[in-house]
């Protein structure tokens, strides 16, 4: 996935390895993607980040490709990204202008290769459709 998203909500957080003392740090931020058909599905962006590092403040809008895993009970629960490259929009997001340095992309664009294993139904909004898509991740 990639597109330009809204960050908000973030937290700086420390995971331990389980039987270990390894620390690894990562940023969490809530985000949306919004389809075209209006349809907005609630988002968590997990970006792994040194251990000194800042999170971006509320309201900075980031472009951003992303592994995506998207749970079969959207939209009651998140969509989960796992950041590979993100790039904050430059200026102050408190700012008025702020959103005006960003282009007019405000539709995510998802790319994948896999099969689709079974028939579409109907999201709880009434409007969009799921399938399931088998796929393997490459490296």
């Amino acid at each position: 996935v990639f597109g330009f998203f809204g960050l908000a909500n973030s937290e700086h957080v420390k995971t331990l390895k389980t039987g270990s003392s390894t620390a690894t740090y990562h940023c969490l931020y809530e985000t949306t993607i919004q389809c075209t058909s209006g349809v907005i599905f609630p988002a968590m962006l997990h970006v792994y980040s040194p251990f000194n590092n800042v999170a971006l403040p509320d309201n900075t809008i980031a472009f951003i490709s992303a592994k995506a895993s998207i749970p079969s009970s959207i939209p009651d629960e998140p969509v989960l990204l796992e950041g590979m490259y993100v790039m904050p929009v430059p200026g102050d997001p408190t700012s008025d202008i702020y959103k005006h340095a960003v282009p007019n992309f405000p539709y995510p664009v998802v790319v994948g290769l896999g099969v689709v294993s079974m028939q579409p139904w109907m999201l709880s909004d009434g409007t969009s459709k799921a399938f399931t898509i088998i796929s393997t991740d490459y490296v």
